[in-house]
C-alpha cells in the first residue's frame, strides 16, 4: 500500500472495523442524463459509460478477493455488484429513461416543483439518482440476496453472522 494510508486499514486499526461492504458503480450510462446526452432518440444507454462501470466493478470484486486473502485474518470484505440486478416492469418500474422530478440544466430536481405522481414506477428520482423504491430493492438484495453475481462472496446477513 506504499505511502498511502488505505482507509480500510485505518478503520481496522483505529476504529476496530472488521467487516466491510464495497459497493460497485451502477449502470451510469443508463441514467436519464446519460441517455438524453448520448442517445439520438432517448431509448438506449451510453454503453461507453456502462463499460467503464463494468470494468471498475470487475476490479473492485478482484480487490475484495485480494483483501479477503491478504488483509487481516479477522477482517471480511464483500462486494455488492450494482450492475447485476435488473429494474424492469416485472418489479413495477415502467419509467426508466426519465426522472420523477422536473430537472434543471444541472440534472437535479428544480426546487418547489411537483414530482411525478406515482414515484414507485420510476427508476430515477432526478437525472442521476435512483428513487427510494430502487434503493429499497438494492438494500434488500444486498442484505439477504442469494444471487452471487450481486453479492460476493456472501450477502450482508452472512457477513454479519461470520
Amino acid at each position: 500500500m506504499g505511502g498511502l494510508r488505505f482507509p480500510a486499514k485505518a478503520l481496522h486499526e483505529e476504529v476496530g472495523a472488521r467487516k466491510f461492504v464495497l459497493v460497485g458503480i451502477g449502470l451510469i450510462g443508463c441514467t436519464p442524463n446519460a441517455v438524453s446526452n448520448q442517445s439520438r432518440n432517448g431509448s438506449y444507454c451510453d454503453e461507453e459509460k456502462n463499460n467503464a462501470a463494468f470494468m471498475f466493478n470487475v476490479k473492485l470484486k478482484s480487490l475484495v478477493d485480494n483483501f479477503n486473502n491478504n488483509f487481516y485474518s479477522d477482517s471480511k470484505f464483500i462486494f455488492i455488484n450494482s450492475t447485476a440486478g435488473t429494474l424492469d416492469s416485472s418489479l413495477g418500474f415502467t419509467v426508466s429513461n426519465a426522472s420523477c422530478c422536473p430537472s434543471g440544466t444541472n440534472g437535479f430536481c428544480v426546487p418547489n416543483e411537483t414530482p411525478c405522481e406515482n414515484r414507485t414506477t420510476y427508476v430515477f428520482w432526478d437525472q442521476f439518482h435512483p428513487t427510494e423504491s430502487v434503493n429499497q430493492i438494492v438494500a434488500i438484495s444486498s442484505y439477504n440476496g442469494s444471487n452471487p453475481a450481486f453479492t460476493y462472496p456472501m450477502d450482508i446477513t452472512h457477513l454479519v453472522q461470520s
